[in-house]
């Protein structure tokens, strides 16, 4: 499934989620919700948020990091190569969002029926 998919079936069933980016470690975005700019901004905040987070870990790498407010929450989660930025409204169902963020960054890495006949 291409990524833009895969984030278009994400926020068609998460309630919760109102903007999302996904990327990969290099920082390049994959899909977005957003304009380019900002989903670039936004793809270097996340990945600098994760680089900070495991750098303050010796041992196994950060997969989730979530920041809530008052006023909504950032969800960020890594599966691989690839990592998804997401912005809620208030009171998310914090497992709920990381349980979609994941299955998106899974679907978007497993490859679609064309390409697994073409590499057959």
């Amino acid at each position: 499934m291409t990524a833009d998919r895969a984030l278009e079936e994400l926020l068609d069933v998460s309630e919760d989620i109102g903007a999302a980016v996904l990327f990969d470690r290099d920082g390049e975005i994959l899909a977005a919700s957003l304009g380019d700019e900002t989903a670039r901004t936004i793809a270097g905040v996340a990945g600098a948020m994760l680089s900070y987070a495991e750098a303050l870990r010796s041992e196994a790498g950060v997969a989730r990091l979530e920041a809530l407010t008052d006023e909504g929450g950032v969800f960020v989660l890594r599966e691989g190569d690839r990592a998804a930025v997401a912005v809620t409204g208030t009171d998310p169902v914090a497992g709920l969002v990381s349980h979609d963020l994941r299955a998106c960054l899974r679907n978007c890495a497993r490859p679609t029926r064309e390409k697994a006949r073409a590499t057959s």
